[in-house]
């Protein structure tokens, strides 16, 4: 049996792209459920600005709050220092008073 060498298309080859159907309403109920994905996400995103607009709220509050407390303790550690030196000044001139 001898091959041909010659090259042969299909009888019933198609020569353009098939037409759309009309029916939409797949890619309609796939586009609802992304449209209905996307606006829980904003949802979602708008949520935790909320939340970081809180929280940043309250770090602000625990910061003076913090800058208080160290400013409170600077001042009682600065008295202290005074009443113990003017204390110490008490005591040393009434040791030197006492024994001339």
């Amino acid at each position: 049996m001898a091959r041909s060498s010659q090259l042969t298309t299909p009888e019933a080859f198609p020569t353009q792209s098939p037409q759309p159907s009309g029916d939409y309403s797949y890619t309609l109920e796939i586009v609802m459920n992304m449209q209905l994905a996307m606006g829980k996400l904003i949802e979602a995103v708008e949520g935790l600005k909320m939340e970081t607009k809180e929280h940043r709220t309250d770090l602000k509050t625990v910061e003076k709050e913090i800058h208080g407390a160290k400013v409170a303790i600077r001042v009682l550690i600065a008295a202290f220092l005074a009443f113990s030196g003017l204390l110490g000044w008490v005591i040393t001139t009434y040791i030197l008073a006492t024994h001339k």
